[in-house]
């Protein structure tokens, strides 16, 4: 899980069997829809902690990240899009070897603070997801305290309703 996720033990048995099986739902699309040697995938979802996974703001700035996506990107052709218990959810093909669509995604979610709360997932034909590491680039920060997100999760550093405090600050710009 990535920074802000709510560790599974911490989520009622129902809402942690919806969230599997969204999770399922998109690997099998993932599985689905390899792209040609030389272009790249992309997943976009929001890492929003909590059970909550559409707090205001939430949907536009989804919204917004698939709408700069497309232009950002060279040959966008968006292959599915949904909603489901982990929140919205888009697959786009993208005509670009997958360092590249990686690269330019890094930079979309630099361009706002409210978009450090979004995943722009690449992967490439072997259907892995190019990570900040092959492109020599730390791990992704926790939002609380700048350590890497991943041992923040392990170790559940951070109180829920400090993550969601942080995550309606961030969204207050885009909710309508």
């Amino acid at each position: 899980m990535r920074s802000g996720a709510s560790s599974p033990e911490a989520l009622p048995s129902a809402l942690q069997a919806a969230l599997l099986a969204a999770r399922d739902a998109r690997q099998a699309l993932l599985d689905a829809h390899r792209p040609a040697p030389g272009q790249a995938l992309l997943a976009v979802s929001l890492n929003v902690p909590g059970p909550e996974k559409e707090p205001p703001g939430a949907l536009e700035l989804f919204a917004w990240a698939v709408a700069r996506a497309c232009v950002a990107l060279p040959g966008v052709r968006p292959l599915h899009s949904q909603g489901d218990a982990a929140g919205p959810f888009a697959l786009l093909a993208v005509a670009a070897p997958p360092g590249e669509a990686k690269r330019i995604c890094l930079s979309i979610e630099a361009e706002r603070p409210a978009a450090r709360l979004l995943d722009l997932d690449v992967h490439g034909e072997d259907g892995r997801a190019v990570d900040r590491s092959a492109l020599g680039l730390p791990p992704r920060a926790c939002l609380l305290c700048g350590e890497p997100a991943r041992e923040c999760i392990r170790a559940a550093r951070h109180p829920l309703a400090d993550l969601q405090a942080k995550v309606r600050t961030l969204l207050a710009g885009h909710a309508r």
